[in-house]
Formats: C-alpha cells, structure tokens, sequence
C-alpha cells in the first residue's frame, strides 16, 4: 500500500461526482435514503448517509479488508476523503432541508491536536458546500469508543461549530448506557439487528418503545436502520421512530443521485 496522506487523491468525474484514488483503489460515494413522517403521515426524504463503495480494477472490493491494510496514519487520511467526497456529492442534491450523514471512528484519533484538525477541515469542507453544519450529522460509528476526555472533546467540538452529534450501533454493546452519557446524542441509531430481534415478540417490542421513549424524553430522535422487510418498517413507525432507513424502503444509489426528485412528495 502507499504510504502517508499525500497518497490521498481527489478528481472530478465525467458525470459530475467526485470520487477518490488511493494507490490502486478508487474510492466512491453511495448515498442511502433516510426517510421520515409528515404530520399528514405521508413518507417523506429527511435524510441521506454517505457510503464508501471501493473498486480494484472496476471490480468492487471489500471496505473491512480494504481498512485493515491501511497504517493509522492512512485511514486518518481515507477517513477524512470520504467525508469530503460523501459532501460533495451530496451536494449535487437539489434539497435544501435534508439531512447529511457523515460517519467518524473516533478510535482513529490519539490525541487532542488531530481531533481539533479534523473538526476545523469538516468546518472548511462544508463552508464551500451547499450544506450548513446544521444539516450535518456526524455519526460515532466505534464500538469500542475511545477516553472520555477524548470523545467529549470531539462531540463537543463538532457540537460548538454547530453539526449535530448521533451514536451509531445502540444496542449492540454492553458499553452503550455510557457512550449515550458521553456523547449525549442529538440522534440515536438503533442497531439493526437487536432492533429487528426485539420486534419478533411482543414483550421485545414492549421494550423497543420503550427504548425510544426514553430517548425522547432525554431529547433524542431515534433511526431504526436496516429494515428489510415492509412491516418491520410498519413496526418501526408503530414503536415511535422518528426516521427510518433500509432496503424495505430504498437501497443506497451511486453519486451522482437525484434522490430529492425521486422521493419528492406529491403535490398537494
């Protein structure tokens, strides 16, 4: 693999995307729906999140794998393209009010100094966008999260500047009462699976609701991602989800998107 950050390219495509190069990899940008719920009931686009596709000789090519060759130096790099490359694209949208899911590792940075680099080049990158850090929710995709100090540095740096903070995955750790207490979240993904386990009975979705009232109450809105099938997304709605998202509903699209034209809502 190359080595270092100035390995990290950015190019203009042809069709009006932008995507990535590092080394032989060519970094791409997939954008999946989030949708929620007017006050008429009808489904709505409240949402997207920026995806990483990568390809190897035109073939797509494993992200697990591709990140696991990577120093901690590289995938500080890679991980900071991406969220560029996913804002850029997302640009292209013609939306106004949508919102823009951005993924950070936390476990990538070791120290305060590259936290604060981080915050101010997503502050720079969204300055010449289309987007405000109000419609920019940073997602804290890490199970394993880093110090305290650290996080709360980082959530509340990108808080200060304005973005919106969610935690990614909750559920799915033993960890997670004290990752909501460190990161205090404006929005909390629901991880998919016990999500979906815990609507197979009744006593589960007695639990699910009450899992989202309890963060309504603290002031968070809740995600139920990787709903599959139409009545778990019924499900998803019936136990108080504020936003839902998955293949039931729309799969992630290749940049360039016209998302907003797709799932705009019919006249009045």
């Amino acid at each position: 693999m190359p080595q270092g950050s100035d390995s990290v390219q950015h190019r203009r495509e042809a069709d009006g995307s932008s995507s990535g190069s590092f080394g032989p990899f060519l970094l791409k940008t997939a954008l999946q729906p989030i949708f929620g719920r007017n006050r008429g009931g009808h489904v709505r686009l409240r949402g997207i999140e920026g995806l990483l596709r990568l390809f190897l000789n035109d073939q797509p090519f494993s992200t697990g794998e591709f990140f696991q060759r990577l120093g901690s130096g590289q995938r500080q790099a890679v991980d900071t393209l991406c969220r560029r490359l996913h804002l850029i694209n997302a640009s292209l949208e013609s939306s106004d009010d949508v919102l823009l899911f951005l993924n950070f590792d936390p476990s990538l940075y070791s120290d305060n100094r590259q936290i604060a680099a981080q915050i101010q080049k997503l502050v720079s990158d969204v300055a010449g966008s289309r987007f405000t850090p109000a419609r920019i929710v940073c997602e804290m995709t890490e199970q394993h999260m880093i110090g305290s100090n650290r996080i709360t540095y980082l959530t509340d740096g990108l808080r200060d500047a304005g973005f919106r903070i969610a935690i990614d995955d909750y559920g799915a750790a033993a960890s997670d009462a004290n990752r909501v207490e460190m990161v205090r979240p404006d929005i909390v993904k629901l991880d998919a699976a016990w999500a979906v386990r815990l609507m197979e009975s009744p006593s589960g979705f007695a639990v699910l609701k009450k899992t989202v009232e309890r963060f309504h109450r603290s002031g968070a809105s809740i995600v139920m991602e990787g709903l599959e099938q139409g009545f778990q997304v019924e499900l998803a709605w019936g136990a108080g989800a504020d936003l839902v998202q998955g293949f039931a509903l729309a799969r992630p699209q290749m940049a360039p998107t016209n998302l907003t034209e797709l799932f705009a809502p019919p006249p009045a």
